[in-house]
């Protein structure tokens, strides 16, 4: 399942791909995108450690992406914020639970969870146009 915090994640990267010059705020990303503030530190800090961005302390500082938004996919977000994505409690390993070793359904929930992390790797940041902009009508 794919968490709230998960979703922030993917909206402040996605939103540090459209504008590539400079660096940008937590507070502007957190604005733009309609993200609490107060979740975005530690969000960011993750995201840092993953490898995805770079942050500058500062005056002037912000945040950007580490790499090219081509080579990042939801995948790579999604398991620096929340690690292997599991649909199922049976897919995290050694549950207690009457179906198991024989569960009929677990061969499907497998399937579904590779069609899901297939989208998920095959989907990356220049592939995503949110329907609208919610930067207000302030934007430019």
């Amino acid at each position: 399942m794919i968490t709230k915090k998960t979703e922030y994640a993917i909206r402040a990267v996605w939103e540090l791909s459209r504008e590539r010059e400079g660096l940008r705020t937590a507070a502007e990303i957190a604005r733009v995108q309609a993200i609490p503030p107060k979740y975005l530190p530690q969000i960011v800090a993750e995201l840092v450690q993953a490898g995805l961005l770079s942050s500058a302390r500062g005056y002037r500082g912000g945040l950007r992406l580490n790499r090219e938004p081509e080579s990042i996919t939801l995948l790579d977000i999604i398991e620096a914020i929340q690690g292997r994505l599991d649909m199922f409690d049976c897919q995290r390993g050694p549950i207690d639970c009457i179906h198991l070793p024989g569960c009929e359904l677990k061969a499907v929930y497998t399937r579904a969870q590779g069609a899901l992390e297939t989208v998920f790797r095959e989907t990356k940041l220049t592939d995503i146009h949110f329907q609208t902009d919610r930067r207000g009508p302030d934007a430019q």
